[in-house]
């Protein structure tokens, strides 16, 4: 079994197709765009090797991309165990001459949701960004088009406060069939390096913004220190950003920003019409670290009483993630929130370690993932 890739002519201008086992993908953007193999390969590369099929192009990649997948498969075999074929060119393709070169830094780009994450990355980050980078399809579904076109703005108002441009793409890459076979937590950080090869005539560098640390390293997750910094090309390099804090301690060292409390988004699971629904997981832990930190007042975009906020954990049936249940919600100081709230968060993590031992016991993912993390934090301890 192959999974063929066929790039397709431009269509109108700011917008690429290629066909990927059969199937359309395409990019738009107000801004020069392409959908180069590096791109493909980007994005695809990693639902390719969980199937077992090679990726069959009909262009030629990078000499660097071409020589780091290997590393890739490597990594994707010690988390996942998936054993996959390198991509195939076309007969005749230039074998790789050695050596890694990197692009002169011209421009660089910001992929920027709103989020901690992103945030971070544009106030405290090694690198300055020249533009921000919105894309519709990943955080927001296409369908939803007055949600993406609030996020956008909220992306354009922080870009004219620090005086940079924006570039807004969207795509079908999340729904399409062979990248939505595996979950967006392990294909998210190919896609993102994608968007930077697709905007390459524009910029030379897409800044990734970390979401597990250093000291979560050996967390397996799609954008990661081990990986990002891999689908680089010489066009175009990817910087992955921020891995020396933990989201919480983003959070807490911007905070005091009033371009943070003016414009944090950080909900994706959208419950309400706002950009934040308050009520989801993740805008929960945002709002009790901001409590905790007696910050949350001065945020415009959480809108919830302490009340509300204490009704809003008690409905909760229990935390996910296993890592975000240690790190976010057993981090918390109890005496620094209110009693109500306080009680509300232990009963959570209560009803969420049950959960994940009822899940251990039944051999759930889970539950396996909670075993790894408590063994990992108890070496760290």
């Amino acid at each position: 079994m192959t999974i063929a890739v066929t790039s397709l002519r431009r269509g109108a201008p700011g917008r690429a197709e290629a066909l990927i086992a059969g199937a359309p993908v395409w990019l738009e953007a107000d801004a020069e765009v392409d959908l180069p193999m590096d791109a493909i390969v980007s994005a695809f590369f990693i639902p390719a090797l969980r199937h077992g099929a090679p990726l069959v192009l009909d262009g030629a990649l990078s000499e660097r991309l071409r020589s780091q997948l290997p590393y890739v498969a490597d990594i994707v075999r010690e988390w996942w165990g998936w054993q996959g074929a390198l991509p195939v060119e076309p007969v005749g393709t230039p074998a790789s001459t050695g050596g890694f070169l990197s692009p002169a830094l011209r421009r660089s780009a910001l992929l920027f949701s709103g989020g901690v994450d992103s945030l971070f990355s544009l106030l405290r980050g090694p690198v300055a960004p020249d533009a921000l980078v919105f894309v519709d399809g990943f955080d927001v579904s296409l369908h939803d088009v007055a949600r993406r076109d609030a996020a956008y703005a909220l992306v354009r108002r922080v870009a004219d406060t620090v005086g940079v441009r924006t570039i807004r793409v969207t795509t079908n890459v999340r729904t399409h069939p062979l990248f939505a076979s595996l979950s967006w937590e392990q294909t998210h950080g190919g896609a993102l390096a994608a968007i930077g090869h697709a905007l390459r005539g524009e910029i030379s560098h897409i800044i990734v913004s970390s979401t597990p640390s250093f000291r979560e390293i050996a967390t397996p997750w799609g954008s990661h220190v081990r990986l990002d910094t891999l689908w680089s090309s010489e066009q175009l390099g990817v910087l992955h950003v921020g891995a020396t804090h933990r989201r919480s301690e983003k959070l807490v060292a911007i905070a005091g920003e009033p371009l943070v409390r003016a414009h944090l988004r950080v909900c994706w699971e959208h419950r309400g019409t706002g950009l934040n629904c308050g009520v989801c997981e993740k805008c929960l832990r945002t709002q009790l670290l901001l409590l905790e930190r007696e910050q949350l007042h001065h945020f415009r975009t959480f809108d919830l009483s302490v009340a509300d906020l204490t009704a809003a954990v008690e409905a909760l049936p229990f935390v996910y993630n296993p890592v975000t249940l240690e790190l976010s919600y057993r981090a918390l100081d109890a005496a620094r929130l209110p009693r109500a709230v306080a009680d509300a968060v232990q009963a959570l993590i209560r009803r969420s370690v049950a959960e994940h031992d009822r899940r251990r016991r039944s051999g759930h993912v889970v539950g396996r993932v909670r075993n790894r993390m408590s063994r990992l934090f108890a070496g760290a301890r």
